[in-house]
């Protein structure tokens, strides 16, 4: 690590810690460059605050690495920082305090997860300013990958996670392809045990891969396949999660159900087909089916055949305020407890 690096890295310590913020289903914030009002919308189970976007995010022209680029070797893969770049965008002020935030509840604690927009995740990234975790399975995260990222998956990292080590205080970037529920699960779990200066990327890792930012893995010119999984499930889990995973590789997706008890998975899975196995699970029912059969019509607990519950949500009601209206809004989030660890 260069004195340059090392003298940035100690500054964020000193003076990281950013507004916590909380965690919702996958959907995407603000458009890029926008301005939107403060607002809040309440689900049974999440509510998803939007505040006064004040700084527009830059053009994609900022200089700074690209995939393709002469890049430099990480000689420390574990610490979620890229290598030092040569080329390096030149500095800005960013106000964290505007971005987009999701809220959950894990552990008994309410968490707010700030949603950092594309380019100022880029921007921090291509200065060293921050770790970046990527909150999939093992086998998207073999594939393709931002260079210089750490495993660790949604929502409880894994067994010696990487994240173990590192500084609570510094600031840190997760990611996932949804675009960002499984990132803003990990991070809320982050925030929730000690970290203090946590995002997760707004657009997701798919708008990495449109802007060809540094990627590492074995097939970082792959062309992803969504595969759309559309459901019903009882309106009593509103506002919980709807998992899919491929037990063979691990990769999973998840997203919020909504007020109607309906769900759309979007699955970017990698090594499967119309005869793989997957499992969706919600709090209401467990079931395995082809993933043919799954894109082709409405899961239902009928679907498939039955399997065993792997993913656990339990329901608490908390009091929320309004920042916008200064009154007392009661939402319904999950804790997550999943029983499997990579």
């Amino acid at each position: 690590m260069t004195e340059r690096q090392s003298s940035r890295r100690r500054f964020l310590q000193l003076t990281g810690a950013a507004t916590i913020a909380g965690l919702a289903g996958c959907s995407s914030g603000s458009p890029e460059g926008t301005t939107s009002t403060s607002t809040q919308t309440t689900t049974a189970n999440a509510t998803q605050t939007t505040a006064q976007t004040t700084t527009a995010a830059p053009e994609n022209q900022m200089r700074g690495p690209r995939e393709g680029d002469d890049l430099p070797t990480d000689s420390k893969p574990s610490d979620g920082y890229p290598p030092e770049f040569d080329t390096v965008p030149e500095e800005r002020s960013i106000d964290t305090s505007s971005y987009d935030t999701l809220t959950r509840e894990v552990h008994d604690v309410t968490v707010e997860v700030p949603l950092v927009p594309i380019e100022d995740a880029y921007y921090w990234y291509a200065r060293g300013e921050a770790r970046f975790v990527d909150a999939r399975s093992e086998t998207g995260y073999d594939v393709s990958h931002i260079f210089g990222s750490v495993l660790s998956p949604a929502p409880d990292g894994r067994t010696l996670d990487p994240t173990d080590d590192w500084n609570e205080a510094d600031r840190v970037v997760t990611y996932c392809h949804c675009p960002h529920h499984l990132s803003s699960l990990r991070a809320a779990m982050l925030l929730a045990t000690g970290f203090e200066n946590v995002y997760a990327i707004d657009e997701g890792f798919q708008a990495w891969l449109d802007r060809n930012y540094p990627l590492a893995g074995s097939d970082t010119n792959r062309d992803y396949t969504v595969r759309t999984i559309e459901g019903e499930t009882s309106r009593l889990d509103a506002g919980e999660t709807a998992w899919a995973f491929h037990p063979q590789t691990d990769q999973v997706e998840a997203t919020e159900i909504g007020s109607d008890g309906s769900y759309a998975l979007e699955l970017k899975f990698v090594q499967v087909d119309a005869q793989s196995t997957i499992q969706v699970e919600t709090p209401s029912y467990a079931i395995q089916a082809p993933l043919g059969e799954l894109t082709s019509g409405t899961v239902t607990a009928d679907t498939g055949e039955p399997a065993e519950q792997t993913k656990t949500t339990t329901n608490s009601t908390n009091g929320t305020t309004n920042s916008t209206t200064g009154t007392n809004d009661t939402a319904t989030n999950d804790s997550f407890s999943l029983n499997w660890r990579i």
